[in-house]
């Protein structure tokens, strides 16, 4: 035996088995490629002068202070998950009703074919071929038997579907920010005194027909089109507007626009008015609602859009001076959309024209020393501000 100092100022036995001659140490280090000597010399631990037994005691007695005070408590786990107390999970029901509607959808179809297998046996393969044969001959039994199972499943899911899509529609019209029209317009007094252009639009219409007006607002355009004797109907969503035009006796429903157009049947409306189409709200709702004009519309019906003109400089100042105007489009690009719809003739007229008052003062504005009369500049500064797209199913 051969005795060594140990680390805690007592002696220690090792074995002569345990010890191993240099000359073999010298020997492994050698056949050890150099990377894995590297990582030994990382990993090993110089211990040497470190007394574990003394650093444990003080901890035992730093817990033993902290115990005392107060600072670490012995706690039963099911005493531990009742002072945690639930944890509130904020779920938005959008979100949930998703995740039903997906996993409501996975199990609507209740058919025969259903997963089947059989133990790790000899007789494994023997009974799971009798499973399929029996399934196989179940099937047409099974399937007349789920039927109204699966139409009623089938309904709840198209119920689903559509309440989801009204949760939708719904948020999105409550999380929109900015001004709305009725703050605009009425408590603002950010509007466009149109009436000329309005009564020129109406004189578009052929007599007899019923015009709906779409986004009718206060009703500037239905109480023109009263004084020319159209038969015609206001279609508004905001409440406040609607009372508006109804103390002044104009006949408005209070019914969101696209939800009124969807309602309508095939080939049922004879004439539209909208006014500033896409030009507020979402761009995609444009599409949408020249699209549905296009399934609504009777053949031979007829529609007037009364839009700003982007090319007249003025006319555009005009616009944008309404906060609610998100954009304006163009009347190429209006005909084109109409024309893809299906609208068989789509025309487009410039209207509200600039008076020589008009120029005058706007001419006195800018100053001296440029020329209005005539010119490219005069062209652009002076374009009809608005246009008058006439487009016939």
């Amino acid at each position: 035996m051969i005795e060594t100092e140990g680390t805690a100022g007592g002696e220690t036995e090792v074995p002569e088995e345990a010890q191993v001659p240099e000359e073999s140490q010298e020997t492994e280090a050698s056949e050890m490629s150099e990377e894995a000597v590297e990582a030994q010399a990382n990993l090993s631990l110089d211990v040497e002068g470190v007394d574990v037994d003394t650093i444990m005691k003080q901890i035992e007695r730093r817990v033993e202070e902290r115990r005392e005070q107060g600072v670490y408590k012995d706690v039963a786990l099911l005493d531990l998950e009742e002072q945690r107390g639930e944890t509130e999970v904020s779920l938005d029901p959008l979100h949930e009703l998703i995740f039903l509607n997906q996993l409501a959808r996975q199990y609507a179809d209740v058919t025969s074919n259903y997963p089947i297998g059989a133990r790790h046996s000899i007789l494994g393969p023997f009974i799971l071929l009798f499973k399929k044969v029996v399934r196989r001959f179940m099937t047409p039994y099974m399937n007349a038997l789920f039927a109204k199972q699966r139409e009623f499943n089938a309904q709840c899911v198209r119920s689903m579907d559509t309440f989801l899509e009204m949760i939708k529609r719904e948020r999105e019209r409550g999380y929109h920010g900015g001004l709305d029209r009725y703050t605009s317009w009425v408590e603002m007094g950010f509007t466009e005194d149109n009436t000329g252009l309005l009564r020129e639009a109406c004189k578009k219409f052929q007599r007899g027909k019923r015009v709906i007006n779409l986004y009718c607002g206060t009703g500037d355009f239905l109480a023109v089109a009263a004084a020319e004797k159209l038969d015609c109907l206001g279609v508004e969503e905001d409440p406040r507007l609607v009372k508006i035009g109804q103390e002044k006796n104009l006949n408005i429903q209070q019914a969101r626009p696209l939800d009124f157009l969807e309602s309508q049947p095939l080939e049922a409306l004879q004439a539209v008015f909208l006014q500033d189409l896409g030009e507020r709200g979402d761009s995609r709702e444009l599409l949408w609602t020249i699209t549905a004009l296009a399934d609504r519309l009777e053949k031979g019906g007829e529609v007037k859009v009364l839009n700003h003109h982007p090319r007249s400089v003025l006319g555009v100042e005009e616009a944008f001076g309404d906060p609610t105007l998100m954009r304006l489009v163009h009347p190429e690009t209006m005909e084109s959309l109409f024309r893809h719809a299906g609208f068989r003739e789509v025309e487009s007229t410039l209207i509200g024209k600039y008076s020589q008052a008009e120029k005058k003062a706007w001419k006195k504005k800018m100053g001296e020393g440029i020329s209005l009369e005539s010119g490219e500049l005069a062209h652009l500064l002076f374009a009809p501000r608005r246009y008058l797209l006439e487009a016939r199913r």
